[in-house]
């Protein structure tokens, strides 16, 4: 979530308009305040804003409410509140056994004048010109280097490109983050721009940091993106992303590609998608419903983020159906929904999440190292095998008629009883002899199956739930079990990685 907009210490409601750019006055106070909101649809992990003192101009685009212009690094932005709010909110969410995870800027510092203008004592701790790479634009993103080396952003406001070759820089950093993350028990950092750092830089600043990372790589290609697991725990999986909106967008939508990202994914990706987050919204892109008009396929691509090998994140508002377009119309406040849990997105996120924590307690499956396979696929529709779950998605949208359609190679054993957890109404169906699973889409709706054996008596159908046996599915299932190796190899990144069932989005 967006720090600004999520929540104020005091819910006075107030306006907030997306498309002025300033300051909403969103605090850490405000999110301790609506925890409970949070965790009530099933996440373990709050995301939010960069958290170090950001430019106070008032530029063409806006101010830094967004917290991605740094200027201090040693200072925190008081917009959001006091070093001991911050405290406040990391004790509050361990308290409650969930995890902090803090975004960071370690590209640039941004600057509304460039070289020679800049004056580089305004910033700290980078204060001379030889802190950064001597000046140029990105102009050509198929040259790394230069990616790597110029800035980014424009004469409005430039995001001036620290110098990450030179090791006073280097080991300035490695003990600002091993201070950051000590002081304010931090769990989890997601890496701003980290393409534009060279990949060598991440590892031993990682271990500097000792805790589990995530890299935005905003990239369409898998094999460039699935590069960067060989150095960072994960990436946003942003090609999958692509993809998921293509195959969704509407009834000629290209499944078939997102059929082959996957197989990419799993082939081009340290772990495959276990090297990845899997998300459908963020800050940086205009939310599903400004671009697909069906909410049926909106409803879709959320579920594949949850079935999926990734870990779920979920940008705040989406489960409040928020449909802002293009930056920055995307951030909205949240208090205009009075924090409601009664909507049906919240209620269906939170299914999501129970049937993903089902999965992973299934003492008969490796769910959490289990890569997801395609079992069954056409034009139209496309299923997802992560023993033992069977999640079935379809572009049809929604549509008044029933669609069938019956998945083969699932790998579940014949008589074995599914439950549609996602349809609200527990319908179950029995798997054919040959393993295969006659199903019905029904208005466009997404299918998310369990057996019966791992359902539990106070979990979502739990009338359905029986006596579990033996396992569900076949020896010869077609979802392969791999080895988790996290690029930084920490004990945090292994409790991170297996104990992070999914994400809420605070950016």
């Amino acid at each position: 979530l967006v720090t600004d907009r999520f929540a104020k210490t005091v819910d006075d409601g107030g306006p907030c308009d997306s498309a002025a750019r300033k300051y909403c006055n969103g605090t850490w106070k405000g999110i301790i305040n609506h925890l409970d909101y949070i965790q009530g649809m099933g996440f373990d992990a709050v995301w939010i804003s960069p958290i170090t003192e950001n430019i106070e101009q008032d530029t063409a685009y806006g101010q830094a409410y967004h917290g991605y212009w740094p200027q201090n690094l040693n200072n925190l932005n008081s917009h959001f509140g006091t070093p001991d709010d911050l405290k406040a909110l990391s004790d509050a969410l361990h308290k409650r056994g969930m995890y902090l995870m803090v975004d960071i800027v370690v590209n640039h510092i941004a600057a509304t004048a460039t070289p020679p203008s800049l004056t580089y004592t305004n910033y700290t701790p980078f204060d001379t010109q030889t802190d950064y790479h001597p000046f140029c634009w990105v102009k050509n993103y198929d040259n790394q280097t230069e990616v790597e080396q110029c800035s980014i952003g424009d004469t409005t406001v430039a995001l001036v490109d620290l110098d990450t070759e030179n090791q006073t820089v280097v080991n300035t950093y490695q003990t600002w983050i091993k201070n950051l993350v000590q002081t304010y028990s931090i769990d989890g950092l997601r890496l701003d721009t980290a393409k534009h750092v060279r990949q060598s830089f991440w590892p031993d600043f990682l271990k500097s940091a000792g805790v589990f990372a995530v890299a935005e790589i905003l990239d369409p290609r898998a094999n460039y993106t699935g590069a960067y697991t060989n150095y960072i725990d994960t990436v946003f999986n942003y090609p999958q992303w692509w993809y998921l909106k293509y195959a969704f967008a509407n009834v000629t939508g290209d499944i078939p590609s997102l059929v082959q990202n996957v197989k990419d994914t799993q082939s081009m990706y340290k772990n495959g998608a276990m090297s990845t987050v899997s998300f459908s919204e963020n800050h940086d892109n205009a939310r599903l419903p400004s671009e697909i008009g069906d909410p049926m396929d909106v409803k879709s691509i959320i579920t594949w983020t949850f079935a999926n090998d990734g870990i779920p994140c979920l940008y705040y508002g989406q489960e409040a159906g928020y449909s802002g377009g293009n930056d920055p119309m995307n951030r909205e406040a949240l208090w205009f929904t009075s924090y409601s849990t009664s909507v049906s997105l919240y209620k269906y996120i939170n299914t999501l999440n129970a049937v993903r924590k089902l999965a992973i307690a299934d003492k008969n499956s490796k769910f959490l190292s289990t890569a997801a396979n395609v079992v069954s696929s056409t034009n139209k529709h496309i299923a997802l095998y992560k023993a033992p779950l069977l999640t079935a998605m379809t572009n049809a949208g929604n549509v008044s008629q029933t669609i069938d359609w019956t998945i083969t190679g699932t790998g579940y054993k014949g008589g074995v009883q599914l439950v549609d957890l996602a349809s609200g109404t527990c319908d179950v169906v029995t798997v054919a002899n040959d393993g295969s699973v006659p199903i019905a889409f029904n208005n466009g709706a997404p299918k998310v199956y369990l057996p019966t054996t791992v359902l539990s008596s106070t979990g979502p159908c739990g009338s359905k739930a029986q006596p579990g046996g033996g396992p569900s599915s076949n020896s010869n299932n077609k979802s392969a079990a791999v080895q988790l190796q996290p690029a930084v190899l920490t004990s945090g990144v292994v409790a991170m990685v297996t104990g992070m069932m999914a994400w809420l989005v605070m950016l």
